[in-house]
């Protein structure tokens, strides 16, 4: 349910995005599109459960975005991203070794100011959604899915999918160059199993280098 309600805003934003684009001749839109890949460091927030911790590890991210400019200072952004990220699970003193891929979508509302030369700064704050589609756990040998379901159960170790909000900021070069940096945390417990006594939230700092094409 989660993933549709999601999925039926994202469809509603982007065709926001497509109507402004077909009106920018009349209202002064302007829609520009680029790339971006950055190094991210991804953990979790873990809570219910002492015996367990997390500890942020380094993994990389891919993907593009639309920048939909509506005035001067203000301006919507979407992106799609392709991330692997790693991270370490300590129980009891034993280390697992936890590595995911996933696409996430973060939208953002940006604000900007425009500096001399045609450079400006920019800072964004906005909800995203992340659907995962590996995340496995080696610990002592063995390798666990942790999104394989239990026969008996049903349920799995992890959820799929999570959402939660972010904030990026960056400097843009008059080239359209950028330079970025960004944090965002999940609302949404990924636990599966436990989830009513354990609650795992995920978080991911990220930095590295965009570009939009004018």
């Amino acid at each position: 349910m989660k993933k549709i309600i999601f999925i039926l805003i994202l469809a509603t934003t982007f065709c926001s995005i497509l109507v402004a684009q077909e009106k920018d001749k009349y209202l002064d839109i302007k829609v520009t599109w680029g790339v971006k890949a950055e190094v991210n460091i991804s953990g979790f927030f873990v809570s219910g459960m002492s015996e367990i911790s997390s500890k942020m590890r380094t993994g990389g991210t891919g993907g593009g975005f639309i920048n939909v400019e509506l005035t001067k200072l203000f301006a919507l952004q979407g992106e799609i991203l392709w991330h692997y990220k790693s991270s370490d699970f300590i129980r009891q003193g034993n280390k697992g070794d936890f590595q995911y891929w996933g696409t996430e979508i973060p939208m953002y509302a940006m604000f900007r100011w425009n500096l001399k030369n045609d450079r400006r700064v920019y800072i964004g704050i906005g909800p995203y959604g992340e659907f995962g589609y590996s995340a496995k756990l080696k610990r002592a040998g063995k390798t666990i899915d942790l999104y394989e379901k239990d026969k008996a159960t049903e349920l799995s170790a992890m959820e799929d999918f999570n959402s939660g909000f972010g904030v990026t900021a960056g400097y843009e070069f008059a080239n359209g160059l950028q330079i970025n940096v960004g944090y965002k945390v999940s609302i949404t417990n990924v636990l599966d199993a436990n989830s009513s006594s354990i609650k795992m939230h995920p978080e991911t700092v990220s930095i590295g280098l965009g570009y939009r094409f004018k």
